[in-house]
């Protein structure tokens, strides 16, 4: 399996950890994850943070010349907030580890 999926796969498994739902992202850059995060709607009750959300905002503020050469995996298919996300910072691949469940 790919390092960065499996990586991935390793944020989700921290976030059923926390008690939370079981969705993990990483955002790669020059080969190098920049950021990585999991779904934490339940543990911040919150309606967005999502786990390709959390890993934008765990990879802090790039310039746009960045996001455009990234490479984000996520262990689901993005909802439609995340897919606009991925679009508003060019981030021009994304590796999806499963779309049966969420066809996003």
């Amino acid at each position: 399996m790919d390092r960065f999926m499996q990586a991935a796969i390793e944020e989700a498994r921290q976030g059923l950890a926390e008690g939370g739902i079981p969705i993990g992202s990483v955002i790669v850059y020059n080969d190098e994850i920049i950021g990585r995060g999991h779904n934490r709607r339940v543990q911040k009750s919150s309606v967005v943070l999502h786990g390709e959300m959390d890993a934008l905002e765990n990879a802090g503020q790039q310039d746009a010349s960045v996001y455009r050469a990234c490479t984000l995996y996520t262990t689901l298919s993005p909802c439609p907030m995340c897919s606009g996300a991925i679009l508003l910072y060019g981030i021009p691949r994304v590796v999806i580890g499963e779309n049966r469940t969420f066809t996003g």
